[in-house]
């Protein structure tokens, strides 16, 4: 999903270990669209080489993809199994842009 919008917040960088040796950094944004401050908002992520040159407030043009993943678990021996869905959001690429 490609769109305009704005960064609410940032969490600090991540360090993450590779199985073979390299590193990436990994970092969240919370993403809210251009609009109203009732408009949609997207915890996503970002994997790459260093950490994002972005601040709170800025406007980006950012393109976002979504995954779906499928978790099945069983919440006690006599429970029956049970299947629940999550969303991932990632941030493939982005441009920051002057407003």
């Amino acid at each position: 999903m490609k769109g305009i919008y704005r960064i609410v917040s940032l969490c600090e960088p991540q360090n993450i270990q590779k199985s073979d040796g390299t590193q990436l950094v990994k970092q969240q944004i919370i993403l809210r669209e251009q609009g109203s401050q009732y408009e949609d908002a997207y915890l996503v992520t970002h994997l790459g080489q260093e950490q994002l040159r972005l601040k709170e407030g800025m406007c980006i043009a950012a393109s976002l993809r979504f995954r779906v993943n499928e978790s099945t678990f069983s919440a006690g021996p006599d429970k029956p199994m049970e299947t629940r869905h999550y969303q991932d959001a990632t941030l493939q690429e982005y441009a920051c842009l002057m407003l």
